[in-house]
C-alpha cells in the first residue's frame, strides 16, 4: 500500500479492516436456541418449564429405604427431604434462604444422582458458585466422578487426561472385590432396625389417644403434675371405672361430683334408709316432729307383733263381711262336690289362676280355643268323607297330601288329547293309580273329584286335630287319635262342657276374700282343709284389730315417708309381717338426717353415672373424712383426674409395649445408631467413589480411539462428550459442571441427555440462558430463594408483547367453549412465560417446590432475626441461642449513629467512622480477627471509603500491613479478603462481620430526603435482605438516617409495604437490639412478619406440670432457668447461663421435641444436639417416663448433668473463627 501523508490538525479516512476469529458469550446458546425451534421438548425439562403438559398429582413416595440412601457429609431433615424429593419427575424447586446450605444440599444431590447411577449437570451463572459445589465434591472423594467446564479449549487436555488416567487404573486393576456392599448392607439394615424402634416409641409418645384426644406424654406430663404435693389418695378401683371415659365425659363427672362432695360425705347418701322418706326441711322443728310420729308408729308396732304371737292364726282378715258373705253363697256347693269333680278341679284349677296381670287366665283361652274349635268343625262338609279314603289320607305328610291334591287338579283338567300323552301327565296318573291301588280302589277318572274333596277335607281336619292335641296335652288329657275324624266335634263338644264347669268352680273360690287359702282347700282334694280354714276366723278378727291400730299411725308418720316405704310398712302391717328391721336402719339413720335432706336437694341434678361414682367413693369413707371440708373438692378432683389419667395410661402402654422401653435401653440405641450412621456415609463415600460398574463401559481400544490427545485423531471436547457417551461415559462421570454458555458449547443437543438438571443461583439466570440445558435435561432441580436479587438488567431491554393488543388477560365468559378456553390457557401461559424475569420465577409456576429451614450462617439467631419475620414468615430454624445479657454485651446488631452529611451521593463522616472501625478491629493479630466486608447504599460511598482506606493505609503503617494482609485474606481455599461493595454487587459474599455505610442523611440544610437509591426502589427489599444476611457473628450499622423520617410505617403501626418500609423496620430493629430492648425488638418482628398464609412453626410444647416441675427443680438447686424456645425444631425448655461466662452453659429439654423436621430418629437425636452445640455445649434431656416412674434417679441424673456443665471451662464468647455456614455439623 503506498503512504498516505496527513496534513498537520487534519484528520482523514481510509479505508481498512482486520479479519480474526472470535467467540463472544451467548453466541452458542443463540445458535443452540435456534436449533430447539425444530426439536420436539416431549419428555425434557424444557417440555416441564413450558408448561407443554398437563401436570399430573404425583403419587407421595414412599420414603426410600436405608440402601437407597446416599449421603455422604451430614445434612438435615429439609436438605434430605429436597434430595429425595428431587429424584422424582418433573423436578423439584429449592428455594433457600441466605446460610440454609443450598451447595450442600446440591453436594447430597450429586451422591444420590451417583448412587442411584444416574447422570447430572450443574448449571450456574457465575464461576464462583459452580467452584465452592466443586471443591466440596473433590473434598468428598468424588473428584473422579464428576466434570468441572469452564473453558472449552483450556479443559479439553486436562479432562480427557483425567478421564484417560482413570480409565487405564480401572482396565489395569479391574473388578476387586468388594467387601463394603455387603457391609452397607449390614448396617443399612442395622440402622433401619434402631431408628425404626426410636421412631416408633418417639411416636408413640407424641401420638394422640382416639378416645381422649391426649398423647401418652401429655398424659405422663399431667400425672407428674396431679401426684406433686402432698401424697394422693390411691384407688386402683375408681381407675378401672374411669379408664373407658374420653376427656370431655371425665370433665362433666369431675364438674358434677366435686362440688358437691363437701354435701354428699356426711349424708351417708348410699344405701342409706334416709332414701325412703320425703324431702322435707332441715330445720330443728321439722327434724323433732318427725321423730315423734315415728317413735308412736314404732311402739304400735310393738304392740301388734305381741298380738300376733298370743293368737296365730292360718290366715287374716280386713273386713269380715265378705268372709260371711262367700260362706253363705257358696261353702255348700263346695262340699257337695263328687270326688271325680274335686279331681278334675284339682286338676284344672291352676289353669284359671296362673295369668299375668293384663291377661286372660289360660284356662279361659284354651275354653275360648275349644269353642272355636267346635264353631269350625261345624262348618266343614262331613258328606266329603270316604271311609274307604279318608283313614289312608289321615296318614299322608302334608307334603304328599299337597302333591295328590295338586294330581288330581292337573288329570282332571287335562282334557285334550295333547294333554294326555302330555308324560308328566301319564305320571301324574301313575301316582294317583298307584295310591287307590294301595287303597284297593282303581283309577276312575270320573272319581277323582271325590278323593280330590276327601283330600281337601282331610287338608282341613289337620290343623284343627293339630290344635286339639294341643289343647289335650295342656288340659292333660288323652291325645287326639291321629285318624280321628267324624268323632272330633262330639269330643270337642265335651270339653267344652266341663271346662265350663270348672271355670264356675273357679270363680266360686276366687271369690273368696282369702282366694289363695281357698284354692289351697280345692286343691287338696278333701273336706278336712275347707273346714280348718272356717275354723281360724275368730284367731283373725282379733289380729284385724291390732293391725287397724298401726295403720291408724301409719297414716300419721305416711306425710314423713315416701310411698314406696308407706307401702312396704302397710304391706308388713297387712301381712302380719314384723317392721322392726325397717324402723331400725330409720332409727340408726336419725344422726345424719339433717345433712342428708340437704344433700338430697342438690342430688337431683346428678345422673345414674355420677351417683354411681359417689357410691364408688364411699369406699374410702375413713379416709376421706380426714380431709379438712375446705380441702375436699380439690382433692377429689385431683383425685378423679389421676385415676382417669393412670387407666387411660395402663390402656396406651398395652397397645404401644414400645412405650415401657427404659431410658439407658434408649440411650444405647441412639448411641448406636449414630455409629451406624457415621459408618454409613463412610461407606456411601466409598460406594459413590469406586462402585464403577465395568459392564457399563466400552473396552479399552474403544476408549484409546476417543481419547486421543493429539494427532489427527484427536477429538475436540464436544465430540468426546458425544462419542463418549455411547462408551458409558456418563457412568464414568455421571457428574458435570459448567455455566449456561459451555453447556451450549460442548454438549450435545440432544434431548434428556442428563437424568437430571440442577441450576444453582437461579434467581440470577435469565431464562433464555436456561432453556438449551432445560431440552437436555429430564428432571429439573432449581435452586434459589426469590427474597434475593434478580438478574442484573442494566443492559437489557423492554420488548412489547406481540400478543399485547389481542390479549388483555380477561377470562373467558361462561359460554366460551372448550377451544376457547384452551386458546387462553395457552396464551396465559405463554405471556407469564416471557413475562418471568429469571429462571426461578419460571419455575415456581412449574415445579413443586420444597424449602430449606435451617439456618447455619448466623452465631446469632438475631442476625436472621430480620429476614427471618420479614421475608421468610419465621419458618427458617435457628440452632444458636444466646442470653439477652450475652446479647446486650456483644451486640451481634449494633448500630452506631455517625450524624453525617449526605453530600454529593455521600457521606464522609460515616467513611471516617467506617474506617476508624475497621482500624480498632485490625488491632489484634491476624489470627485473632475476624474476615470483614464493607457494604455502602450506593456505588459513590463505596469509592469514598475506599479513598480513605487508602489515605489512612499511607498515613498509619500498621494500619497498612493489616489492610494489606486482609486484602489477601483466604479461608480454606475461599476468599476471605475485605472488600467494599455496594448492596447490588454483595450477593454470594459472606464474612464474619459486615460494616454497613448507609451513606444517606441529613443535607446541608437539615433536609432528609426519602431517596434510598436502589433501595427505594421496586424489588430494594431484596437487595436489603441480600445485604443483611452476609454475616456469620456481628453486623455493624453506622448511619447518619433519621430512623422516624425513613417510613410513616412505625407511627402508624401498620405492616410494611414498600421497600422503604423494611429499610426503616431493619434499622429500628438494629437500633432496640443494640440498646437492649429487646421487648421492643420482639414486637416489632411481629408486625413485620406478613407471611401469615399458613402455621409454619411449630408450637413450642405446652408448659405442662412436667415442665413446670423440671423448672422448680432446676431453681431449687439454686440455677434460674430460663425458657429457650420459639417455637422452631432448636426449642428448648430450659437454658442454664453460667456465672463466669455469661453464656448458655447447659440446654435441657423435656423429653424428645416433637416438630416436622424430627420426625426421624437421625435428625432428632444426633443431628439436632450436634447442631445446638454450636451455641449450647451440653444438652440434656429429661425424660418424662423416668421422672414419673423413678424420679428420683431421673433428678439426680438432671443435678449431676447442670454441675458437670458448670465445672467445664468454658470460652468468654463465640469462637471468632469463621465456620463453614453451608455445611452443617
Amino acid at each position: 500500500a503506498s503512504n498516505v501523508e496527513i496534513a498537520p490538525y487534519q484528520d482523514e479516512l481510509d479505508c481498512a479492516a482486520v479479519l480474526f476469529h472470535v467467540t463472544f458469550m451467548g453466541q452458542a446458546i443463540g445458535e443452540d436456541l435456534r436449533q430447539l425451534k425444530t426439536l420436539s421438548p416431549v419428555g425434557t425439562g424444557l417440555e416441564t418449564a413450558l408448561r407443554l403438559k398437563a401436570t399430573d398429582e404425583s403419587p407421595r413416595e414412599v420414603p426410600p429405604g436405608e440402601l437407597q440412601r446416599y449421603f455422604t457429609v451430614a445434612s438435615d431433615p429439609s436438605q434430605e427431604a429436597a434430595v429425595i424429593q428431587a429424584r422424582q419427575s418433573p423436578g423439584l424447586l429449592v428455594e433457600g434462604p441466605p446460610g440454609t446450605g443450598k451447595s450442600q444440599t446440591i453436594v447430597n444431590m450429586v451422591a444420590d444422582a451417583i448412587g442411584r447411577q444416574r447422570s447430572l449437570l450443574i448449571v450456574c451463572q457465575k464461576h464462583a458458585a459452580l467452584e465452592v459445589v466443586y471443591k466440596r465434591l473433590v473434598a468428598e472423594g468424588l473428584g473422579q466422578r464428576i466434570v468441572m467446564l469452564n473453558d472449552v479449549n483450556r479443559d479439553r487436555e486436562p479432562v480427557i487426561r483425567s478421564i484417560r488416567e482413570q480409565l487405564e487404573s480401572l482396565f489395569t486393576d479391574g473388578s476387586q472385590a468388594q467387601g463394603w456392599q455387603r457391609q452397607r448392607e449390614q448396617v443399612a439394615a442395622r440402622i433401619e432396625a434402631l431408628e425404626g424402634e426410636l421412631d416408633r416409641f418417639h411416636q408413640s409418645l407424641h401420638r394422640l389417644d382416639d378416645n381422649t384426644g391426649l398423647s401418652y406424654r401429655r398424659l405422663l406430663g399431667e400425672l407428674i403434675e396431679l401426684e406433686s404435693g402432698a401424697a394422693p389418695l390411691e384407688f386402683p378401683a375408681l381407675r378401672q371405672r374411669l379408664a373407658s371415659l374420653d376427656l370431655a365425659s371425665l370433665t362433666r363427672l369431675e364438674e358434677s361430683c366435686a362440688p358437691l362432695v363437701r354435701l354428699w360425705l356426711p349424708a351417708r347418701y348410699e344405701g342409706s334408709p334416709l332414701a325412703q322418706l320425703q324431702s322435707f326441711a332441715a330445720d330443728r322443728a321439722t327434724l323433732q316432729a318427725f321423730t315423734e310420729n315415728l317413735h308412736s308408729f314404732i311402739q304400735a308396732e310393738n304392740n301388734r307383733q305381741a298380738t300376733l304371737q298370743a293368737h296365730p292364726a292360718s290366715f287374716e282378715i280386713d273386713d269380715p263381711a265378705p268372709y260371711r258373705d262367700w260362706m253363705t253363697t257358696h261353702v255348700a256347693t263346695l262340699l257337695g262336690l263328687k270326688q271325680e269333680q274335686r279331681l278334675r278341679l284339682a286338676r284344672w284349677l291352676p289353669l284359671f289362676r296362673s295369668r299375668e296381670e293384663g291377661q286372660l287366665p289360660r284356662g279361659e283361652s284354651i275354653l275360648a280355643e275349644l269353642q272355636q274349635l267346635d264353631q269350625q268343625l261345624g262348618q266343614l262338609d262331613q258328606d266329603h268323607y270316604v271311609p274307604a279314603l279318608s283313614p289312608a289320607l289321615c296318614l299322608l305328610e302334608n307334603k304328599a297330601l299337597r302333591h295328590l291334591d295338586q294330581d288330581c287338579t292337573k288329570v282332571i283338567a287335562a282334557r285334550s288329547w295333547l294333554a294326555n300323552i302330555n308324560p308328566l301327565h301319564l305320571l301324574r296318573r301313575k301316582r294317583l293309580r298307584n295310591f287307590l291301588q294301595e287303597q284297593g280302589e282303581s283309577l276312575v277318572v270320573e272319581a277323582l273329584p271325590t278323593l280330590q274333596t276327601a283330600i281337601r277335607l282331610e287338608s282341613q281336619w289337620r290343623p284343627l286335630r293339630a290344635e286339639l292335641s294341643t289343647l289335650h296335652q295342656a288340659l292333660e288329657l288323652e291325645t287326639v287319635n291321629r285318624q280321628a275324624c267324624l268323632e272330633l266335634s262330639s269330643l270337642v263338644k265335651s270339653d267344652i262342657r266341663h271346662l265350663l264347669e270348672i271355670q264356675a268352680l273357679a270363680l266360686a273360690l276366687a271369690q273368696s276374700p282369702r282366694a289363695r287359702q281357698a284354692d289351697e282347700a280345692a286343691l287338696a282334694g278333701d273336706k278336712q282343709h275347707l273346714e280348718a280354714l272356717l275354723s281360724d276366723l275368730d284367731a283373725s278378727l282379733i289380729r284385724h284389730g291390732v293391725r287397724h291400730s298401726s295403720l291408724e299411725q301409719l297414716k300419721i308418720l305416711g306425710d314423713w315417708l315416701g310411698d314406696e316405704l308407706v307401702r312396704q310398712l302397710q304391706h308388713a302391717v297387712e301381712h302380719n309381717l314384723s317392721n322392726q328391721l325397717s324402723l331400725d336402719r330409720l332409727h340408726e339413720a336419725l344422726p345424719f338426717l339433717a345433712a342428708y335432706q340437704t344433700f338430697r336437694g342438690r342430688a337431683g341434678q346428678l345422673t345414674t353415672a355420677d351417683l354411681e361414682l359417689l357410691a364408688l367413693l364411699r369406699q374410702r369413707q375413713e379416709q376421706l373424712d380426714n380431709i379438712a371440708p375446705e380441702q375436699l373438692e380439690a382433692e377429689v378432683r385431683r383425685l378423679l383426674n389421676r385415676e382417669a389419667r393412670l387407666g387411660w395410661k395402663h390402656r396406651v402402654e398395652q397397645a404401644n409395649p414400645e412405650l415401657l422401653f427404659s431410658q439407658d435401653e434408649a440411650r444405647a440405641k441412639v448411641a448406636s445408631l449414630a455409629q451406624a450412621d457415621a459408618q454409613m456415609r463412610l461407606l456411601n463415600r466409598e460406594l459413590l467413589a469406586k462402585g464403577i460398574n465395568l459392564d457399563r463401559l466400552g473396552n479399552r481400544k474403544q476408549w484409546e480411539d476417543v481419547t486421543r490427545l493429539t494427532g489427527k485423531r484427536s477429538r475436540r471436547l464436544r465430540e468426546f462428550i458425544e462419542l463418549g457417551s455411547n462408551l458409558g461415559l456418563m457412568s464414568l462421570r455421571p457428574v458435570w459442571l459448567m455455566n449456561p454458555d459451555v453447556a451450549s458449547r460442548v454438549l450435545p443437543l440432544k434431548a434428556s441427555l442428563f437424568d437430571t438438571v440442577i441450576y444453582d443461583e437461579a434467581s440470577q439466570m435469565p431464562v433464555e440462558f436456561a432453556l438449551p440445558t432445560l431440552f437436555r435435561g429430564q428432571v429439573t432441580v432449581v435452586s434459589g430463594d426469590e427474597k434475593q436479587m434478580p438478574p442484573t438488567a442494566f443492559f437489557s431491554s423492554r420488548i412489547e408483547s406481540d400478543e399485547a393488543e389481542v390479549f388483555d388477560g380477561d377470562e373467558p365468559d361462561e359460554d366460551a367453549d372448550e377451544e376457547q378456553r384452551e386458546a387462553f390457557e395457552d396464551t396465559w401461559n405463554r405471556r407469564e412465560i416471557k413475562d418471568c424475569p429469571d429462571l426461578l420465577q419460571l419455575a415456581r409456576n412449574a415445579l413443586p417446590s420444597t424449602t430449606l429451614q435451617i439456618h447455619y450462617r448466623s452465631a446469632y439467631r438475631e442476625l436472621i432475626g430480620f429476614s427471618n419475620a420479614s421475608f421468610y414468615g419465621n419458618r427458617l430454624n435457628v440452632p444458636v441461642r444466646h442470653p439477652q445479657a450475652s446479647i446486650q454485651r456483644i451486640k451481634p446488631l449494633e448500630l452506631i449513629q455517625v450524624g453525617g452529611l449526605y453530600q454529593n451521593q455521600s457521606n464522609a463522616q460515616e467513611a471516617e467512622q467506617v474506617v476508624e472501625y475497621l482500624n480498632e478491629l485490625w488491632q489484634k493479630p491476624y489470627d485473632q480477627r475476624p474476615s470483614v466486608g464493607v457494604v455502602t447504599f450506593n456505588r459513590k460511598q463505596a469509592d469514598l471509603i475506599e479513598e480513605h482506606l487508602e489515605q489512612r493505609a499511607e498515613q498509619d503503617e500498621l494500619f497498612r500491613t493489616a489492610y494489606a494482609q486482609e486484602r489477601e485474606r483466604s479461608e480454606d481455599g475461599e476468599d476471605m479478603s475485605v472488600f467494599v461493595k455496594n448492596v447490588e454487587n454483595v450477593q454470594g459474599d459472606e464474612r464474619d462481620i459486615i460494616v454497613f455505610s448507609s451513606t444517606f442523611g441529613r443535607n446541608s440544610q437539615g433536609t432528609f430526603r426519602r431517596s434510598f437509591g436502589v433501595l427505594g426502589q421496586t424489588g430494594g427489599e431484596r437487595r436489603l435482605n441480600v445485604a443483611v444476611t452476609r454475616a456469620r457473628h456481628k453486623v455493624v450499622m453506622i448511619t447518619s438516617m433519621p430512623i422516624a423520617d425513613i417510613s410513616d410505617m412505625l407511627n402508624t403501626h401498620r405492616a410494611p409495604a414498600s421497600p422503604r418500609d423494611y429499610l426503616q423496620g431493619y434499622l429500628e430493629y438494629a437500633r432496640a437490639l443494640s440498646s437492649g430492648e429487646f421487648s421492643s425488638s420482639g414486637k416489632l418482628l411481629e408486625r413485620l412478619q406478613t407471611d401469615r398464609s399458613s402455621v409454619h412453626r411449630e408450637q413450642g410444647q405446652q408448659r405442662d406440670g412436667f415442665v413446670r416441675l423440671v423448672g422448680e427443680f432446676i431453681q431449687s438447686l439454686g440455677w434460674q432457668a430460663a425458657p429457650a424456645s420459639e417455637g422452631d425444631a432448636f426449642g428448648l425448655d430450659f437454658a442454664i447461663e453460667h456465672p463466669d461466662t455469661g453464656l448458655y452453659a447447659i440446654g435441657i429439654e423435656c423429653d424428645a421435641p416433637c416438630h416436622t423436621l424430627l420426625e426421624r430418629a437421625r435428625a432428632r437425636e444426633i443431628w439436632r444436639p450436634s447442631v445446638l452445640h454450636r451455641a449450647i455445649p451440653h444438652i440434656h434431656r429429661v425424660s418424662s417416663q423416668a421422672w414419673y416412674h423413678n424420679g428420683d434417679s431421673e433428678r439426680s441424673r438432671l443435678r449431676e448433668a447442670i454441675e458437670h456443665a458448670m465445672k467445664v471451662e468454658q470460652p468468654l464468647q463465640p469462637n471468632p473463627v469463621p465456620v463453614d455456614t453451608e455445611i452443617c455439623p
